[in-house]
């Protein structure tokens, strides 16, 4: 696959999970939490919607930088201090969702009781993300390794 193929193939993957995004925040869980709020904790369903919807800001965030680094390697700029930054960017991105997300089944879990299966998702959650944070923090170090390596190596032609 040639770089014009994988910059389209990227960035459609981006539209895919721009759109599911919008599925699962847009209808799946505002129903979900107006079910769980018809019986016993509806006045948890405003605030809850509220708070879900809040932590979309992250994910959106990471794709719009996704979106910008599949642009420079278009451009054939795979290897810049810019691209490093963003993946940082993505990396903080998902440590605030991840602990977003803790924050928020930890206060779940304080006023309702809890379920063990809504623990055993937001740690398989949590897990997820940190994971996402991990390796967009090593890419980025990779990456500015190979454009300081690439600086270098044009400064010698």
């Amino acid at each position: 696959m040639g770089r014009v193929g994988l910059v389209r193939t990227l960035k459609g993957v981006i539209v895919f999970l721009a759109v599911l995004a919008a599925v699962f925040y847009g209808v799946l869980f505002p129903e979900v939490i107006g079910e769980f709020g018809e019986r016993e904790f509806a006045w948890l369903v405003t605030p809850a919607t509220v708070a879900v919807e809040l932590s979309v800001i992250p994910i959106a965030a990471a794709l719009v930088l996704f979106w910008q680094i599949c642009t420079e390697i278009g451009r054939d700029r795979s290897f810049c201090h810019k691209n490093a930054r963003r993946l940082t960017g993505i990396g903080f991105c998902a440590l605030a969702d991840t602990a977003y997300c803790v924050v928020g089944t930890v206060t779940i879990f304080a006023i309702t009781g809890g379920h063990p299966g809504v623990a055993l998702l937001s740690m398989a959650a949590a897990v997820c993300g940190l994971a996402i944070a991990l390796a967009a923090f090593l890419l980025s170090h990779l990456v500015l390794k190979a454009a300081d390596l690439k600086a270098e190596n044009d400064l010698t032609i």
